[in-house]
């Protein structure tokens, strides 16, 4: 079952890794790509980590994140996990804009966290 979870984890990093390295932003109908982006080492484990969990208020999306909170804290000794929309409600949203993508990630950053986990389950 660890074994499931850990390929759950970096199907969702490798998803969240193709669409962070084309940002667009749409305010004023304009559209900005971002060139290439340095990825961050991922830790070889999760033991003793912090990881926060972001969830944009889909449907649904809250309960597979707690399913994941809870197959963390049940099989990866001293991991901190953080419902990042439990901390601040104001981050349980679609990011209709960079402005709004931006405040959102220095919200999340401000955990400090090893790895961000997200889903939209729609």
């Amino acid at each position: 079952m660890r074994k499931r979870l850990f390929i759950l984890i970096a199907i969702f990093l490798l998803a969240a890794v193709g669409l962070s390295s084309c940002k667009k932003a749409t305010e004023e109908k304009k559209v900005q790509i971002v060139g290439p982006v340095k990825l961050n080492l991922h830790p070889p484990s999760l033991e003793g980590k912090t990881v926060v969990l972001r969830w944009n208020g889909k449907f649904n999306g809250d309960n597979f994140l707690s399913r994941v909170a809870d197959l963390l804290a049940q099989r990866v000794k001293g991991v901190k996990v953080i419902k990042m929309w439990e901390v601040d409600r104001n981050t349980a949203v679609i990011s209709d804009s960079l402005g709004k993508s931006e405040t959102i990630a220095a919200e999340i950053a401000e955990q400090k966290p090893n790895i961000v986990i997200a889903s939209q389950a729609d």
